[in-house]
């Protein structure tokens, strides 16, 4: 069995949005202080929060959105969503300019040029336990329930109930899932779903796996067998009771979705099942594809070739005063 752990810290790094991460930051800061700055949204208790993949840390390369979430404490059932929107897109506007604000169906986009990537401002007032936001289908404008912050608590303690050498193992595990999910499809469904069907992997099945190589590997098999299930019936939202994470994934791209994530769970299996590290390597590499700067996510080992097959050193001459490169492997 093949698990190269040196090998997969590797393709975590390589998949961790280091240079996005301290931009995302100060745009992320930038956007909460203007809303903050605002006398009308402090007056509804105006207190911005990070949602999003970048804020539960498990995107991976790179950065293009961050998600506020602009919770307004003391808003009560008066508040109109088309209001709401209209004083967030004057704030924003206040401080960034119309140029850079472009106002969505339930949030405000604000643009940051120099770091490449935008803001996402999104509104919402409470409802009990939960918070609703704005959505505008094709009659009007209405709130709607979601509870992105929740999201936030669970991704934190499952990633501390299932640990690897003391370190929490979920959250690499779904930058993996969503590092093999954009190589192997489409656009549809996207990587939230795919991170909210690991969330249920580990919730339902418990794994107590021995190594990141099989804990991927796992979770591959249970997401490939759950796709066409989650098809017909929707997936479960472990933030809200009785509601389903909406996608725009057509009965098509759950077809596909089903044949490519079976195809890369048992390419997953082959690789962790191969004695041979360096073919195992091989297969680790197609399986998590490239970064979006066209890298192999997957490093391959020293002591291997591309191919898969192992290097061969010249043998130590008598009297030499250097000895060949090993393979890096220790007992």
């Amino acid at each position: 069995m093949a698990t190269l752990p040196t090998c997969f810290r590797q393709a975590l790094g390589n998949v961790q949005p280091a240079e996005d991460e301290e931009n995302a930051a100060d745009a992320h800061e930038q956007v909460s202080d203007a809303l903050k700055a605002d006398p009308g949204l402090r007056e509804l208790g105006i207190d911005p929060v990070l949602i999003g993949s970048y804020a539960r840390e498990v995107s991976i390369k790179r950065v293009k959105d961050v998600d506020v979430f602009g919770r307004l404490t003391k808003a009560d059932d008066t508040l109109g969503p088309g209001d709401i929107l209209n004083q967030f897109e004057r704030a924003l506007i206040a401080e960034f300019g119309e140029e850079r604000v472009e106002r969505q169906q339930r949030s405000l986009k604000t643009d940051f040029p120099d770091f490449d990537l935008c803001v996402d401002a999104v509104p919402a007032r409470p409802r009990g336990d939960h918070w609703e936001i704005p959505n505008r289908p094709k009659e009007r404008a209405r709130w709607v329930e979601t509870n992105p912050t929740r999201l936030n608590e669970l991704t934190t303690q499952v990633n501390k109930a299932f640990t690897l050498n003391g370190k929490g193992i979920y959250v690499p595990t779904v930058k993996l899932v969503r590092q093999t999910r954009r190589s192997w499809l489409g656009d549809q469904p996207g990587g939230f779903f795919f991170e909210i069907m690991t969330y249920w992997v580990f919730v339902n099945e418990q794994p107590s796996e021995t190594s990141v190589a099989a804990y991927l590997t796992f979770t591959l098999e249970k997401i490939a067998a759950m796709l066409p299930e989650v098809a017909t019936d929707g997936l479960d939202d472990p933030t809200l009771p009785d509601k389903k994470i909406i996608t725009k994934a057509t009965a098509v791209d759950f077809k596909t979705a089903t044949a490519r994530i079976t195809e890369a769970a048992e390419l997953a299996r082959a690789a962790l099942d191969e004695p041979d590290d360096c073919k195992a390597a091989v297969r680790w590499r197609d399986l998590l594809g490239k970064t979006s700067e066209g890298d192999d996510v997957f490093p391959i080992p020293e002591y291997c070739n591309a191919d898969g097959t192992r290097r061969s050193y010249p043998a130590v001459t008598e009297g030499a005063t250097r000895v060949p490169a090993g393979s890096g492997r220790y007992a």
